[in-house]
């Protein structure tokens, strides 16, 4: 399921244009620290400080 779970969330992250190996260590990084329910807020935390988007102040990734 882990699998299944990191996956979904390596594609959405590439739709944002970050390669591949990058976000594979964003969502890999993001699912070993945080607890599953938080884990879009992680994600999106580890996206604005490696890339600067802005997305912990917008809205979780669907």
């Amino acid at each position: 399921m882990n699998e299944v779970l990191a996956r979904k969330y390596m594609k959405q992250v590439m739709k944002y244009g970050i390669p591949k190996d990058m976000a594979k260590e964003i969502v890999e990084t993001a699912m070993s620290v945080c607890s599953s329910g938080k884990l879009d807020k992680a994600i999106n935390y580890a996206i604005d400080l490696t890339y600067g988007l802005g997305f912990s102040k917008k809205a979780k990734i669907n």
